[in-house]
């Protein structure tokens, strides 16, 4: 099948969305779609991008670069999209921008189906989106969680009668995390505490600062981060030898530092913040989640609803109460000292995440639900 993947991410970036449509883009091409992917960016980095993210060149990809105005973004990228789209018309269009979906509609009797990571905040996409859901070729919402599927239902009335699939982010399999990072600052022999992410307000440093001047026996890494952020948790934890802030690597070498990492930490508070500043706490599925459980090491996790929906406390990770250091410190204090019980979170993380969490079984479920509605 020819499907046009329409995103609104720009290529290359350091946001989630980026890692979410590529790695999407692959599953679908090697499920033996025909895939093309819209994003925005400059065509010429189009081989930077796949070295980036570790994939190979299995589908199209087609960068578009308008103005980086937001008008330009939500008005002129759709129609940049639309007339690159219709120089090879698809049987399914995919994506996450809703203006340029919107916009490709206009493409013959093709079906359409809309991920989504968040309600609406602005007038404009509620809008689009209304428009979008009551557009005969609509085929299928994806919600990222099942918070966000309830609150779509509850809030929009104009999909209400329309099919909702929910289906959480996802990781690829481990079978090769490549050549560890050297030199690593951590000590030798004692246990590495890792944490790879953002450091948006919300997402959880506060917690690994903290874990760091409680846990003075252990080495803290924090592996992800913007420049400014990383400028302002330096200048607070300046002299906190054991937290090591390794800043931003490419995706494509997240799972040599995980395989460095004898603990796995996501401490993310109810409220968290997107790239963009938006409240996505109720409904996040958080990409490092599943990378930690495709890496199989024990993961310790807030206890909050959002990830709830994918780990089972004392099963496949530990579920402690967001904001409480004391019951983070004392819990990896009681984990480290029962290497068997962190080994068998471990491993019954990695069982959880190759039998519904691999970006392979999402692209499947998603297609699986759209048989029928595409010709």
């Amino acid at each position: 099948m020819r499907i046009a993947y329409v995103a609104g991410t720009a290529l290359p970036s350091r946001v989630a969305s980026a890692i979410n449509v590529l790695k999407m883009c692959r599953a679908l091409a090697a499920a033996g779609h025909e895939v093309t992917l819209y994003a925005r960016g400059r065509q010429q980095d189009a081989p930077a991008v796949f070295a980036a993210y570790g994939i190979e060149r299995c589908f199209e990809l087609v960068l578009r670069a308008p103005p980086t105005l937001p008008a330009a973004k939500n008005l002129l990228y759709p129609l940049l999209v639309a007339q690159a789209m219709g120089s090879r018309p698809p049987e399914l269009i995919y994506g996450r921008h809703v203006y340029a979906l919107a916009c490709a509609s206009r493409l013959g009797a093709v079906p359409i189906a809309y991920e989504a990571h968040a309600l609406p905040t602005r007038r404009a996409r509620r809008l689009a989106e209304s428009w979008l859901f009551r557009h005969p070729r609509f085929a299928l919402l994806v919600a990222i969680s099942q918070a966000l599927a309830e609150d779509y239902a509850t809030r929009v009335p104009a999909l209400r009668r329309q099919p909702v699939l929910v289906a959480h982010d996802g990781a690829d399999p481990v079978a090769d995390p490549g050549p560890l990072p050297e030199p690593w600052p951590g000590r030798p022999g004692v246990p590495q505490l890792g944490y790879v992410g953002h450091l948006y307000p919300g997402k959880g440093m506060e917690i690994v600062a903290a874990l760091a001047t409680a846990l003075p026996g252990c080495d803290l890494h924090v592996v992800g981060g913007t420049e400014r952020d990383l400028a302002q948790w330096r200048a607070r934890c300046a002299g906190q030898a054991n937290l090591h802030l390794h800043g931003f690597v490419p995706h494509a070498r997240v799972p040599a530092f995980l395989a460095r990492f004898d603990l796995l930490l996501a401490p993310p508070q109810p409220n968290v913040a997107s790239a963009a500043g938006r409240e996505i706490g109720r409904w996040m599925s958080p990409l490092k989640v599943f990378e930690y459980m495709a890496a199989g090491k024990p993961i310790l996790a807030s206890d909050i609803p959002a990830l709830r929906e994918i780990l089972r406390d004392g099963e496949t990770a530990l579920l402690l109460p967001p904001g409480d250091p004391a019951a983070w410190a004392a819990a990896l204090r009681q984990l480290l000292r029962e290497p068997e019980r962190a080994a068998a979170l471990g491993a019954a993380a990695r069982v959880a995440f190759l039998a519904e969490y691999t970006w392979d079984a999402r692209a499947a479920r998603i297609m699986a639900r759209l048989q029928g509605a595409v010709p």
